[in-house]
């Protein structure tokens, strides 16, 4: 049977309803999908060697008969030991494999295998768990083996399976990038890198195939960026007049102080302002650090000039609480929040047509809101300022689509980060903008006691966890995504709740946090918390950005070592938020030397900066992975430490843009962008 791009999974032999349902989990539906899952690490079992040269440890391919093979139950009957002997000209090996019977009846004494694994010394001197296959097949031996995140109860055999058979599918791939920017990189073609990412032929071959598909998202990326800048450069902006006088008055109103830091970054946007082409600047500043109230005070003059603020936020979490932000601080000004699940314009909630019909009308000064403001059918007319926070997790496309509903005076554009970024790579990431920074927190601010915890001590440190709690502080515990297919983390996040509630933390009222809780339950579990009714909240990921509770003094990370330090730091920064003296504890699952180095320089130190850059020396240019914690949720691959390519594709794309601006030169590339803007995921 010919298997082509658009084929269904289900159409490739062995795949029956339930591991299409499984790859379905993964979203993957199609070969094309299936040919676009990249595996997530590699097992490099290309060196060969006779049985008697093995050594412990050493990943390898062996080759030889089967001579015998029995299974029995292991000392504590928990699990079944299949046992074999593999015998070649130089001498016997012993093989082991758990919990797989079956293997008696499927591999006879007199079979001829190759087998690649581990030999453990520690355990009879033999091979553990090897994948096998018939001698001379080369699929699963004696070379380097892709290995890939599973869902449900597929397994990885089946995954390499189908992979290999959607691979004769591969060459109806159309290959977008012309021929003399692959010759110049040097680059293969995307055939040649569709099947050495999955099954490469050698080392040399995997490295070309990952650069490859690296430079596709770092090049794609950069067009796309310009695409938006040649659409912002084609408008005018709002003129927003500098009125000293209420600049003053209203940052006199604020409750607090703000730093010299602030005061820099807020009058630099406000002269920005003042222009007649749209400004784009990117705020940079570390978790805490009060980015939010200095784009308030950017908006203040918006406001004063009857023009329109929108203030993009990328979770409903962000967003309500930067509404009663905003409200408390423009207590005279309408200010609208637009969610998917929430519509409220000053306090009181709309329906979701009388809103936008208050908007089309001019009646709100400030609207803050998810990507539901994307909608066709929403207008919003004296657009002066779009605020986009923690923007990195909105991609390109979506500031494409917001630029598309502005056909005639373009906003102008603030994006704000927690990400450090060094200057020279936000540069290259985001094109031409300016870049302020904040670089100085605000007075009162404690730094976070910070500690990587050993399982020996896990104990002491819920015992401390429960005291914080019984003096009426709040905690955090924060699970990571460990099952593929539990992308929203409801699967992580119950079991944890389940384990604390029955031990450490009986006794407590927890909530719990994760994607597939409605929009209204998770804000509800937020007001439970910041009310002071939930004693603790475990939670995903979903707490890094939005979540404000002053009270809670204490946050337990597990599985830290799966999280960037970036990530780490973002995480910790939802504690220490008063004078109150606040911990994050940081529990890995695994202590290799590497994962504890990076760790502990969260003990150290509390500056970003100085995080990103000790991450980037610790992963070093050779990352292939990773990037769901690199702060650039645009690439699949490519990641941080990837700056000579970034700088490649950058001054490609700017070459590329001297000759033509349409692309009817390379129709491929057009197409390629139009499939690239039109995949806008919403909320």
């Amino acid at each position: 049977m010919a298997f082509h791009l658009a084929s269904p999974i289900g159409d490739l032999p062995g795949i029956g309803s339930k591991a299409q349902r499984d790859f379905k989990a993964l979203g993957l539906k199609s070969l094309r999908d299936l040919l676009f899952y990249v595996p997530f690490r590699y097992d490099d079992y290309s060196t060969t060697r006779p049985l008697a040269r093995v050594r412990a440890g050493e990943p390898v391919t062996v080759t030889g008969t089967i001579t015998s093979i029995t299974s029995h139950p292991s000392k504590n009957k928990k699990m079944t030991l299949v046992e074999a002997m593999l015998e070649d000209e130089t001498g016997t090996l012993p093989i082991v494999w758990f919990n797989q019977p079956y293997l008696v009846q499927t591999i006879r004494p007199g079979t001829t295998l190759s087998l690649a694994g581990t030999v453990d010394f520690r355990y009879k001197r033999a091979m553990v768990n090897p994948l096998h296959e018939p001698a001379g097949t080369q699929v699963l031996t004696g070379r380097i083996v892709p290995v890939y995140g599973l869902s449900g109860s597929l397994k990885m055999h089946r995954v390499r399976t189908a992979m290999r058979s959607a691979l004769s599918a591969a060459h109806e791939l159309v290959d977008w990038l012309p021929s003399e920017i692959k010759e110049e990189m040097p680059l293969p073609d995307l055939q040649t890198a569709v099947r050495s990412i999955h099954f490469p032929e050698s080392k040399e071959a995997l490295d070309r195939a990952i650069e490859r598909f690296k430079f596709d998202e770092l090049f794609l990326h950069q067009l796309m960026f310009a695409c938006v800048r040649r659409e912002r450069k084609a408008h005018s902006a709002f003129e927003i007049p500098l009125n000293r006088s209420t600049l003053q008055t209203f940052v006199a109103s604020l409750p607090f102080s703000i730093t010299q830091a602030q005061r820099r970054a807020a009058w630099e946007i406000v002269q920005d302002l003042t222009k007649p082409h749209p400004m784009n600047r990117l705020l940079q500043g570390d978790v805490g650090s009060g980015k939010t109230v200095v784009s308030a005070i950017a908006a203040s003059g918006v406001i004063r000039d009857k023009h329109l603020v929108v203030y993009l936020a990328p979770t409903e979490l962000l967003c309500a609480q930067q509404y009663q932000a905003f409200c408390r601080w423009f207590p005279e000004e309408k200010i609208a929040l637009f969610t998917r699940s929430q519509k409220v314009l000053s306090g009181e909630a709309l329906g979701k047509e009388d809103l936008i019909e208050r908007l089309r009308a001019g009646e709100v000064r400030v609207v803050i809101g998810t990507h539901a403001l994307f909608e066709q059918t929403v207008e919003l007319p004296q657009l002066a300022l779009v605020i986009i926070d923690e923007q990195q997790r909105f991609g390109v496309a979506q500031r494409h689509a917001l630029l598309e509903k502005i056909r005639s005076v373009s906003p102008h554009l603030l994006s704000m980060t927690a990400t450090p970024i060094p200057r020279s790579l936000a540069l290259t990431i985001y094109g031409d903008l300016d870049v302020s920074l904040i670089d100085e927190m605000p007075v009162g601010r404690r730094p976070v006691g910070t500690a990587v915890v050993p399982h020996e001590h896990h104990e002491a440190m819920w015992t401390h966890v429960k005291s914080q709690i019984e003096q009426g502080h709040q905690a955090y515990v924060v699970c990571p995504l460990i099952d593929p297919s539990d992308v929203l983390g409801s699967k992580s996040v119950t079991e944890m709740r389940a384990q604390l509630g029955k031990g450490s933390l009986m006794g407590a009222r927890l909530g719990v946090l994760h994607g597939k809780l409605k929009s209204e339950e998770r804000l509800e579990v937020i007001e439970d918390f910041r009310g002071g009714r939930l004693d603790a909240v475990i939670s995903t990921t979903v707490v890094e950005v939005g979540v404000d509770v002053p009270n809670a003094t204490v946050m337990v990370i597990t599985g830290a070592e799966r999280f960037g330090l970036a990530q780490l730091h973002q995480l910790r920064g939802r504690v220490g938020r008063s004078d109150l003296p606040s911990f994050c504890y940081l529990l890995p699952n695994q202590t290799t030397a590497l994962a504890l180095e990076r760790l502990r320089c969260l003990e150290k130190t509390h500056d970003g900066f100085a995080l990103a850059q000790k991450d980037l020396q610790l992963r070093g240019s050779g990352n292939v992975f990773g990037s769901a914690q690199s702060g650039f949720p645009d690439f699949k691959l490519a990641t941080e430490a990837d700056m000579d390519l970034m700088k490649k594709a950058h001054d490609i794309c700017a070459r590329l843009l001297q000759t033509q601006t349409d692309f009817l030169e390379t129709p491929l590339i057009a197409e390629q962008l139009s499939v690239a803007f039109e995949a806008v995921h919403l909320e």
